[in-house]
């Protein structure tokens, strides 16, 4: 199903990925219901929630003589995912991101467009960084 899997790797309910051929998944991570993704290296221990949308691709548009709808498909990156990260439900990760960082937290409903680093805490639309996880709670 998939190009390498781990063990322990949970699938949820009519989730969507794919060829399966351009997805490696880690051990004792998941994909939560209904998700959308292909194209992804999904490290060890990441919580994916419901509704996730990963995409890999974006439409080309800069010929305005000819209609978007003709003028196909951009490059298809693979999006890095590495290990324990929690992206909440609803997130939508654009192809314009090729990494999210060990550790890092997107909150659910985040729209993502740039790469998150290491440990970094990111949310809204577009994702911004919110806090980092080593940093106390009183700050």
């Amino acid at each position: 199903m998939f190009k390498t899997c781990g063990k322990e790797v949970i699938i949820g309910r009519n989730a969507r990925i794919g060829s399966g051929a351009t997805i490696e998944i880690g051990s004792y991570s998941g994909i939560g219901r209904n998700c959308y993704l292909n194209n992804v290296v999904i490290g060890d221990y990441v919580m994916m929630g419901q509704d996730v949308l990963i995409f890999p691709s974006n439409h080309n548009f800069s010929d305005i003589n000819i209609p978007m709808s003709k003028q196909g498909a951009g490059e298809i990156r693979i999006l890095h995912i590495e290990d324990d990260v929690w992206i909440g439900s609803r997130a939508i990760i654009l192809a314009s991101v090729n990494r999210i960082g060990k550790g890092a937290i997107v909150a659910g409903g985040s729209v993502l467009t740039k790469d998150v680093p290491e440990y970094a805490v990111v949310g809204g639309n577009p994702a911004k960084i919110i806090k980092y996880r080593n940093q106390s709670n009183t700050d």
